[in-house]
């Protein structure tokens, strides 16, 4: 899973999908609520998940919720995508050196058996330096450990650069 350092799998810190070689790809924690909050308005993204209309109180709740039904129910959902720092040397100091959260990135149960549903949204001012790309195909590595075969993303079909995106993964666009 992950190139910059090995670990056994008893010994994979809990939350942790990838340290990639600029990211931390890693699970919310319930102290990240307006965090994701603030990175869903700007992205525009979980529009139908976590509706913007809600409250600060009502999305701390909805966040806890996902949390604990989605990632300790499934083992998956959507992971904050973290710029690693540079000068980090063990897993452990990737983690709690990890900085600004530049997006999320995800897989979910598809329309078919065995299909996960990849999602992703990078901030505007970290579109276009590969970030997605790398994001994605850490997830993409993640959702096959987690069982599924294929994978499948809904995207807008004005979303040019996100189609381009997912066609060179291998993924299935959906609309």
């Amino acid at each position: 899973m992950n190139d910059l350092f090995t670990l056994s799998d008893e010994n994979w810190p809990a939350g942790l999908v990838d340290i990639t070689g600029r990211l931390v790809i890693r699970e919310f924690t319930p102290d990240e609520a307006e965090l994701c909050r603030e990175l869903y308005a700007k992205c525009g993204c979980m529009a139908d998940e976590a509706p913007a209309e809600l409250s600060p109180e009502e999305f701390l709740d909805f966040h806890r919720s996902y949390i604990k039904y989605q990632y300790g129910f499934y083992g998956y959902g959507n992971f904050g995508v973290f710029l690693k720092a540079p000068d980090c040397r063990s897993i452990e100091e990737c983690i709690q050196k990890s900085g600004t959260c530049i997006g999320v990135v995800g897989i979910i149960n598809g329309s078919a058996s065995q299909t996960g549903e990849l999602s992703y949204a990078i901030l505007p001012e970290y579109q276009r330096q590969g970030y997605a790309h790398e994001a994605c195909l850490a997830a993409l590595e993640y959702g096959r450990e987690c069982g599924f075969e294929r994978f499948e993303a809904r995207i807008a079909p004005s979303n040019l650069a996100s189609i381009e995106l997912a066609k060179k993964l291998g993924v299935t666009v959906i609309s």
